[in-house]
């Protein structure tokens, strides 16, 4: 009830809010994938795609299982592997080898002269 005592109305136009809702759960397609990045257990990740960009992630449930007598290992995964979105698009990300182009230019002429610069 509203502060006047009178019940709501609900229309169409007053639900329209809930397309926006589920316009935020479309994706173009999804991706099996898992986290390399300092990960030791490349645990199993389904990733979901919506123009070109990661939207989310959740953890595949799919292990076989090891033995009878042994509870299962799902879901696996880690917080480090939960937030791995954003790796691709951090300021932070390796974009080029760290080798300065002069020196591995060097090292190649090095290498050329049967020589091992290392």
């Amino acid at each position: 009830m509203s502060k006047n005592g009178k019940w709501f109305h609900v229309s169409k136009d007053s639900r329209s809010w809930e397309d926006f809702y589920r316009k935020r759960w479309n994706y173009d397609y999804s991706v099996r994938t898992g986290h390399g990045v300092n990960c030791s257990m490349a645990c199993s990740w389904e990733v979901f795609v919506k123009d070109g960009l990661i939207c989310w992630e959740l953890q595949k449930t799919d292990y076989p299982q090891i033995d009878p007598d042994v509870p299962n290992v799902e879901p696996r995964g880690c917080q480090r592997g939960v937030t791995a979105s954003w790796y691709p698009y951090s300021p932070l990300r390796p974009k080029f080898p760290y080798v300065r182009k002069v020196l591995w230019d060097e090292y190649v002429r090095e290498r050329a002269r049967g020589k091992d610069p290392v």
